[in-house]
């Protein structure tokens, strides 16, 4: 049986006027929703930048939603596959970084996994839909694609590749902890860098850097050993020293593997341990060898010490580097020679009829005598007949070195006045040296003039020879075809000579 209550409801609804019914529709529904208009969204797609960490919020707001349920999807960053999110007011994902908010998508602390397309739409026909997008910004990782250390042999080709991570894509550069690439440059951008024909000078560790703007760049090493022969290079070639001194002869030696490094005198090797001085010498002679004898060396320097030098310790000193790519060697001298002379002074000579030679030279004993050549130089293409000899024989000057010139000491300057030369004429010359030990090696040809004379000055050795020319030649024509006329002109040229000398 239904219920009275029930019963009487439905009798006044029936026999209700007509306006109290109308009254309560207008009331009730009709400003809740149109069933005529569909739903629409309040904005306009939109593209969301954030950094990683930060929140973002997807608006969705809709007008006339009536009894629509709004569905939420999210299609991943690249063609990923698609979310279902949230329908309606319930969320359907189970990630707690994202809640739904009056048809709103929040997402808390944002992932790079978070960018990709927002989808808001209703399933009606026609389809309603309102698409966003965000981008998800991340500082750069980079790794590296080469081994972190690689050992190559000389001359081959090392590329080195990395590959960077990050959005925005971030730029890679490369650079060298030790300094400058091999290129001089101090960076160089690009997925790779190529080393062709390596060497020692390009070892190193190189750094490939990923920077995009967005947090800290990111780095990765590698690290080039390149194995190579040896190779030598001497401090001094020629180490000038006397009885008595204290010497360093020092090697320059790099290779890789790291070389065995050996001396020899005069083809004789020495020692270079106490263990390889009692393979050499008699016991009870090792320690006086070592304290004038010793080895040492510091990274890539080899010094061969030789303290208190005698006579004996002259003579040509190997040291010879060897590893598993093969060997080399150099050769220091070490004598009581003076070195070769160097000329010191002004090419152009400040007398008439002489001039002063200054010249140095190096020798740990006092230098007892010197030599001097000079002369004019060869006059090319003249005379004609080359019967006559222009001069050019070497003059020579050799003089004992007077007791105040003699000095102990490495460095000497020395000089001497050279006269009864030609008036505005050039010489050549060089200058040798000697000491107890024996003569030093020539100077290099060294050239210089003398000052022009005052009028009335005459260089008669100059005019004489031109005058013997002239006399030469008419002896030797006067005789032959045509001698008249050689004659002649011979004749002319010798009073055109003479006729010089009286107007000077």
């Amino acid at each position: 049986m239904g219920s009275p209550p029930v019963v009487i409801l439905l009798t006044l609804l029936v026999l209700a006027p007509e306006g109290l019914t109308k009254d309560y529709y207008e009331d009730s529904f009709y400003y809740e929703y149109d069933e005529d208009e569909p739903p629409s969204f309040q904005a306009r797609p939109q593209t969301f930048t954030v950094e990683v960490g930060q929140s973002v919020i997807i608006p969705c707001d809709v007008d006339n939603l009536g009894s629509n349920k709004l569905i939420i999807k999210k299609f991943a960053a690249h063609g990923g596959k698609e979310r279902l999110l949230a329908v309606g007011d319930e969320k359907v994902t189970r990630d707690r970084r994202i809640t739904i908010e009056r048809a709103r998508l929040v997402i808390s602390h944002a992932r790079p996994r978070d960018a990709g397309t927002f989808l808001c739409f209703f399933d009606i026909d026609p389809p309603v839909q309102l698409k966003h997008t965000l981008d998800v910004q991340f500082a750069p990782s980079i790794r590296s694609l080469a081994p972190p250390e690689q050992h190559v042999p000389k001359g081959s080709t090392v590329t080195l590749e990395c590959r960077a991570q990050g959005n925005p894509e971030p730029i890679i550069r490369w650079s060298r902890q030790e300094g400058p690439l091999p290129s001089g440059l101090r960076s160089e951008q690009g997925h790779s860098l190529t080393l062709e024909g390596v060497d020692r000078h390009v070892e190193g560790t190189y750094l490939c850097t990923a920077d995009n703007g967005i947090g800290e760049s990111a780095s990765a090493a590698m690290t080039i050993t390149v194995e190579y022969p040896p190779e030598i290079t001497t401090e001094k070639a020629v180490v000038r020293t006397g009885e008595g001194d204290h010497v360093e002869l020092v090697c320059l030696v790099h290779g890789r593997p790291e070389p065995e490094v050996t001396w020899t005198q005069d083809g004789h090797q020495l020692p270079d341990t106490d263990m390889d001085t009692k393979l050499y010498l008699p016991e009870g002679r090792t320690d006086d060898f070592m304290n004038h004898l010793s080895q040492i060396h510091v990274a890539h320097r080899h010094t061969l010490t030789i303290r208190n030098v005698t006579e004996k310790d002259f003579g040509a000193y190997m040291c010879i580097a060897e590893n598993r790519h093969g060997q080399k060697d150099a050769i220091i001298q070490m004598t009581g020679l003076p070195k070769r002379p160097v000329i010191t002074s002004s090419p152009i000579g400040g007398e008439s009829n002489s001039y002063t030679l200054t010249w140095e030279t190096e020798s740990f004993y006092p230098i007892t005598e010197f030599l001097i050549k000079y002369r004019k130089p060869h006059l090319d293409g003249w005379p004609a007949n080359r019967s006559i000899v222009i001069a050019g024989s070497w003059e020579t000057v050799s003089l004992k070195v007077r007791p105040v010139q003699v000095r102990e000491g490495a460095r000497h300057a020395m000089t001497h006045t050279l006269k009864r030369l030609e008036v505005a004429t050039d010489y050549l010359t060089v200058v040798r040296v000697r000491n107890k030990y024996g003569w030093s090696a020539e100077s290099e040809h060294f050239s210089f003039s003398t000052k022009k004379g005052e009028p009335g000055d005459v260089n008669w050795k100059d005019w004489w020879m031109i005058v013997n020319h002239a006399m030469a030649v008419l002896q030797s024509t006067s005789s032959s075809t045509g001698g008249h006329e050689a004659a002649s002109v011979s004749l002319v040229l010798l009073l055109v000579a003479v006729f010089s000398l009286i107007m000077m």
